[in-house]
């Protein structure tokens, strides 16, 4: 199956005429997702503003892949790194808007991102382990919006008076 991704992938890179230095693909275990490694002097052309080539590349050659082996998939794409790199960014800006949150103690609503953005920083802040600080998503209207909250101590009542 590997093989037969890696060759669709090659082949629709070379009609687009982008050159591919280098291609991985790996398959999580048990799972219908696919790793995509590219390195490609030309990454900006895959890349585009703001992702957004990335985005669509990433959708079409899904489909691609779908209807040749018949069988649903997922596929992340990597480009000489450009994700991560987007991900160190993304989360140095949470971890500045959490300080923000816990001096403040006001809660904060994040920009509109992606859901895939959104489990990512939610994951976040959940692997922090910090007992004050929690994110919650609230829908509005087209658009689902992450708060970063601060929890402030509560105080408990124990109506038994066995346990203060």
């Amino acid at each position: 199956m590997i093989n037969e991704i890696k060759s669709l992938v090659d082949e629709f890179f070379n009609r687009l005429n982008i050159n591919i230095d280098s291609l991985e693909i790996n398959n999580e275990e048990n799972s219908n997702i696919y790793n995509i490694v590219i390195n490609s002097n030309e990454s900006w052309v895959i890349i585009w503003q703001n992702w957004k080539n990335l985005d669509s590349i990433q959708s079409i050659l899904r489909l691609i892949i779908s209807n040749k082996i018949w069988e649903k998939i997922k596929l992340h794409m990597e480009v000489n790194d450009y994700i991560k790199s987007r991900d160190d960014r993304l989360f140095d800006f949470i971890k500045w808007k959490i300080s923000y949150v816990k001096s403040s103690k006001k809660d904060f609503r994040l920009p509109f991102y992606s859901a895939y953005e959104r489990k990512k920083i939610h994951w976040f802040i959940s692997d922090l382990k910090d007992p004050k600080i929690y994110t919650k998503s609230i829908w509005e209207w087209n658009e689902r919006r992450l708060n970063i909250c601060f929890q402030e101590k509560r105080l408990t009542i124990d109506i038994d008076w066995d346990d203060i």
